[in-house]
């Protein structure tokens, strides 16, 4: 499983006070923040909550991913997907979790649209996920300028069903 490092220093940086990011307002109005993740790549967080998923009876782990899902230009744009689009792991946390939520992130390194999703693990091997969305667009759009900027951006809670 990939960290994102930059998930982990921007949680150092607000825990110690420093915010030293400044906010930026992007095409569908939601918080972005430059200079906290790496050229060529956009780090996309979420706070996912661990009491729902942990106090569940069988509930192993979270794991925040993503999958692209389409392209950067609404269709009929001109590139090609994979019929199965790979899945992006990115951070995860282990039931029982002591904190009330966990700050995950996850790192794209292409212009597109994604599926953004909490996948919760259980015992079993069954997995459940939840989607994150963006301004209510379950299609989180991640431009190439933001790619090659480094933009770390917040979605939405996980708490709407994946279409």
């Amino acid at each position: 499983m990939r960290r994102p490092t930059a998930a982990w220093s921007l949680l150092l940086m607000l825990a110690a006070g420093c915010d030293g990011l400044d906010p930026v307002s992007n095409e569908t109005d939601t918080e972005a923040m430059s200079g906290g993740g790496n050229p060529g790549s956009v780090l996309l967080l979420a706070a996912v909550s661990t009491e729902g998923p942990c106090n569940t009876v069988g509930v192993t782990g979270v794991q925040l991913v993503a999958r692209r899902v389409g392209c950067e230009a609404a269709p009929p744009a001109p590139c090609t997907l994979p019929a199965e689009p790979p899945t992006l792991e990115g951070d995860a946390f282990s039931c029982p979790a002591s904190d009330p939520s966990r700050l995950l992130g996850v790192e794209v390194d292409e212009g597109g649209r994604y599926e953004v999703q909490s996948v919760i693990e259980f015992t079993t091997g069954e997995r459940e996920a939840r989607c994150h969305v963006e301004g209510g667009n379950p299609e989180v759009l991640v431009t190439s300028e933001a790619v090659e900027a480094g933009m770390v951006r917040m979605l939405d809670d996980g708490e709407q069903a994946c279409p």
